[in-house]
């Protein structure tokens, strides 16, 4: 993966990061941490997370990985949605703009997360416009 597109994906989760403890911790401080509890309890994500678990054991891996991307995709996406239940409590009712600007962020960040996974556990499966095998 080009040098630039790690520095992008690795300031894209720091910054998810950091807004989501700060909403978080705002948003406790407000007594609403119990919102943010409500949201990490539903089993959907971790439904998901266990269909992805269940696919990385039973998918063979291909030559050049180390481990099966899905593997790691399994434990990412609850603790990106953990980030962004953290992060929704920060106002009680955020206007549009707010809502977009962290649905991007936190979607955005579960991007650059999977662009993270692949380049590690699968670099052959990079895609060439972000450095992956066949780039210049």
């Amino acid at each position: 993966m080009y040098p630039l597109a790690w520095l992008l994906c690795v300031v894209w989760l720091l910054a998810a990061v950091l807004v989501a403890v700060f909403r978080g911790v705002h948003g406790a401080r407000q007594g609403r941490a119990h919102l943010a509890a409500q949201r990490i309890k539903s089993p959907t994500i971790y439904l998901f997370s266990a269909y992805l678990l269940v696919a990385a054991l039973v998918t063979p891996k291909s030559p050049g990985e180390t481990t099966s991307p899905l593997l790691w995709l399994a434990f990412t996406i609850p603790l990106a949605n953990a980030l962004a239940a953290a992060s929704s409590v920060g106002q009680t009712q955020p206007k549009g703009l707010t809502r977009a600007a962290l649905a991007l962020l936190h979607g955005g960040a579960v991007l650059a997360a999977a662009a993270c996974i692949l380049a590690l556990a699968s670099p052959q499966f990079v895609p060439v416009w972000l450095g992956g095998p066949g780039a210049p």
